[in-house]
């Protein structure tokens, strides 16, 4: 009991340290999956929203009729008000009710004009300004982003493509709220962070922090804030704290990175690791309290273990003794759900299986004596049918019926090759003419009111198949298909063919055709008889399941069986015979 004690215990002590430590983790790495997936979300959001007001330049920049009114000359201000009022103001105040979150929609002209409202204004106004100084070279019919984060605006410009095709120069300008244009990332984390979106330059486009935030709900002292201001970090402070990470260093901040889909601009999200540490304390408490639960069940499980187990162990005893002594009916169960309980199951199981195999042998025995008896007796009733049949061939020549002779000796014949000594297989040869001689029978009793075609390839004639494939085929064609047929004679033709590895026997008959609906499932039809579903499962048992019959067939035109075989030689020598 002291050994049990101790094996139990130390595993569960390093099994709680264990799983504190991938515990931390988990929480660190789903933090850094929810970071990632919030991130991801917000640059999803803001190359939408950069899409739509990017779709909107494009529609301003490429519309003619605005484009012509302001290439125009005009020969007094009141015409030109009048034009920019009907073509120009409709549009661009549309666009701003739509979208609230545009400021201001301006095309500049370089040329001398009165301004108009917000919306036409002369490119002096906007020349001394330093981001057209800074960005005038690089404007082209491309929208450019200018974005800044110390005034908090944000906008974008570009040049009328069509105003440059008349050679006029013309800046589209459009202001965007900038709060409204980053608020995808107002909630990336539910713990303190920070935030930066940079230009592939590096110039600071957003930046966001809720340390303050946070800090100030739970305790709003001086002190408090001072170290909330502490855990903010600077941009080029930040950058260094990459660096290191990149290089295997060990930080104390969470970093996720990310391409926010625009213009080469890059997101990076920081938090201080010790976010978590509460979350990692808490986690510490309910862990030594497990263990301690562990622990004290633990002992008290070691009291109870040997009464329990070994009463279970005594009884699987008494039972297997019990078997050794012959009584083979005894049930073995346990409702135990320990290794014990499971090892009693598996012994009741094990004697059950053993019974099972010992009547299945002995039922086996069983169909082994009456099959043999009813290949005896087989062997036995056909000699009198044939004999019989003789007789009657006789004394039909005796009185001069030839039909009646022809018939008989048909009919011997068809049960001389279907029985074939109780052989389940024989030649192609012996089954085209034991299909003959179920012709020349029907052929008799129709009248001879149908046609037989047989073009069988003499090469498949030695090799093997399974005996009554065609026949059920054959007395589908005329009962279901000639019979039917109420115009025109009929036929029936068999076709035998072969391949590099296949042999292909085929039944055909211009009769009245199959349903498709019928069509479709026939071969699962069951009949009382010898059908076309038994003929495919003999196939598919005997030969494999590649192996298979066919039927096409279309409605008043006829109906094609085609049977699949593989090559096997009848030649004894060939060791598939």
């Amino acid at each position: 009991m002291i050994i049990y004690i101790c094996i139990g215990t130390i595993p569960i002590l390093l099994l709680g340290l264990f799983a504190s430590g991938q515990e931390r983790k988990t929480l660190m790495e789903r933090e850094h999956r929810n970071i990632e997936d919030s991130v991801s979300q917000g640059a999803s959001q803001l190359k939408s929203q950069i899409l739509v007001y990017n779709n909107l330049s494009d529609y301003i920049a490429f519309n003619q009729p605005i484009s012509d009114v302001l290439i125009g000359d005009y020969d007094n201000i009141f015409s030109m008000y009048e034009q920019y009022t009907a073509t120009v103001d409709p549009v661009l105040s549309s666009l701003k009710y739509f979208n609230p979150n545009i400021n201001q929609i301006t095309i500049y002209l370089d040329k001398n004009i009165v301004k108009h409202d917000t919306m036409v204004d002369s490119l002096q106004t906007i020349e001394g300004e330093k981001w057209y100084r800074q960005n005038e070279s690089s404007l082209s019919q491309k929208v450019k982003w200018i974005i800044d984060a110390e005034n908090k605006t944000s906008f974008s410009a570009r040049t009328m493509p069509i105003m440059e095709q008349n050679k006029q120069k013309g800046i589209l300008y459009l202001d965007v709220n900038y709060d409204s244009l980053f608020a995808g990332f107002d909630d990336i984390s539910r713990d303190s962070y920070g935030l930066y979106i940079v230009d592939k330059k590096g110039n600071v486009l957003f930046e966001k922090d809720t340390f303050s935030e946070n800090t100030a709900s739970k305790n709003n002292t001086k002190t408090t804030a001072k170290k909330s201001k502490e855990k903010r970090l600077s941009f080029p402070a930040l950058k260094k704290k990459m660096e290191a990470q990149e290089n295997g260093k060990k930080s104390n901040y969470l970093i996720v990175s990310a391409d926010a889909g625009v213009d080469d601009w890059k997101i990076i999200v920081y938090q201080p690791q010790k976010m978590m540490a509460r979350k990692i304390q808490t986690l510490l408490v309910l862990v030594m309290g497990i263990i301690a639960v562990c622990i004290i069940t633990s002992v008290v499980a070691s009291l109870a273990f040997s009464r329990f187990v070994v009463r279970d162990i005594k009884r699987l005893r008494d039972n297997m003794q019990a078997v050794e002594e012959g009584n083979m009916e005894l049930m073995v169960t346990s409702d135990a759900g320990d290794e014990v309980g499971s090892l009693i199951r598996g012994f009741g199981s094990m004697l059950g299986e053993i019974n099972r195999l010992i009547h299945e042998v002995y039922e086996s025995k069983l169909t082994q004596r009456k099959s043999e008896m009813t290949a005896l007796q087989a062997q036995i009733n056909p000699h009198f049918l044939y004999n019989s049949l003789s007789l009657i061939n006789w004394k039909a020549l005796e009185a001069g019926q030839q039909d009646i002779s022809k018939i008989t000796l048909a009919l011997s014949s068809f049960y001389r090759t279907s029985l074939n000594r109780g052989k389940n297989v024989l030649t192609i040869e012996k089954e085209i003419e034991n299909m003959k001689s179920y012709l020349e029978i029907q052929l008799c009793m129709h009248d001879n009111d149908f046609d037989v075609i047989m073009d069988i390839d003499e090469e498949i004639l030695p090799y093997q198949t399974l005996n009554l494939l065609l026949q059920p085929l054959v007395e589908n064609a005329i009962d279901h298909g000639i019979d039917l047929k109420e115009d025109g004679r009929g036929y029936i033709k068999i076709i035998g063919r072969k391949d590099a590895e296949n042999i292909y026997l085929t039944v055909e008959d211009n009769g009245v055709g199959i349903e498709p609906e019928i069509l479709s499932s026939i071969l699962e039809f069951k009949t009382k008889g010898y059908g076309v579903r038994n003929v495919n499962q003999r196939i598919r048992l005997y030969y494999g399941e590649e192996y298979c019959l066919r039927i096409e067939s279309e409605v008043g035109k006829g109906t094609r069986c085609t049977i699949n075989i593989p090559q096997k030689s009848n030649d004894p020598a060939d060791g598939t015979s």
